[in-house]
């Protein structure tokens, strides 16, 4: 008898765990068709909403819940992508694009320069080497130049060298630093750029920067 028992709670605890795959693969597909058949990225993002608690969805969901900014002024959509980005960074707490997002979106959001710059930091130390969030994350910190502490300014000028040395970087890349050069003093300038000849910028990458 006690063996009947035992191969009995076997097969139920198989059947179990067989019915909760099929289960949550019929999950998966009702998600996928959800977000497939929304025609507009806010539309895709509410069809997403439903699966952002979702054991094994959570994170594809609040991925396809996360909308760009379309009017900064708009202080409940920046709270909510604020939000989204924080339960997003939650489940995947290694994502270093995400990380500059949410420094970015609390830019926006006027939180404490505090939290910008943990985030910032945050996504270099989850993105160390990863050349096009180092290039995103190098031209976010020109844009704060002026008022970032000497780590930050640090970790800015080894971003733009990291992703300049390590990659190709084509011309349509490298445009939004160049712009935010632009317009710094010339002072500014020379001083960016003398910090990212010390790092090993060749004199040809800092003129197609512009300095």
């Amino acid at each position: 008898m006690p063996l009947r028992i035992a191969r009995l709670a076997t097969a139920a605890a198989v059947i179990g765990a067989g019915a909760f795959t099929a289960w949550h693969g019929a999950g998966i597909v009702r998600f996928a068709l959800a977000v497939s058949d929304a025609a507009t990225p806010a539309a895709r993002a509410e069809a997403a909403r439903p699966w952002t608690a979702t054991p094994g969805l959570a994170g594809r969901a609040l991925e396809a819940s996360l909308v760009n900014l379309s009017d900064a002024s708009d202080a409940a959509a920046v709270r909510a992508r604020e939000e989204t980005l924080s339960a997003l960074l939650a489940v995947h707490p290694m994502a270093s694009a995400d990380w500059l997002a949410l420094a970015g979106t609390r830019l926006v959001a006027r939180e404490s320069y505090d939290k910008v710059l943990g985030a910032l930091a945050m996504s270099s130390l989850t993105g160390p080497n990863e050349g096009g969030i180092m290039l995103r994350r190098g031209t976010f910190g020109l844009v704060q130049w002026e008022i970032l502490p000497a780590d930050a300014r640090r970790r800015v000028i080894v971003d733009l060298a990291g992703a300049i040395r390590q990659t190709s970087v084509h011309d349509v890349a490298i445009a939004p630093a160049k712009s935010v050069l632009g317009v710094k003093a010339a002072e500014t300038r020379r001083e960016i750029a003398g910090l990212l000849a010390a790092e090993g910028v060749p004199a040809s990458e800092l003129v197609r920067m512009g300095l």
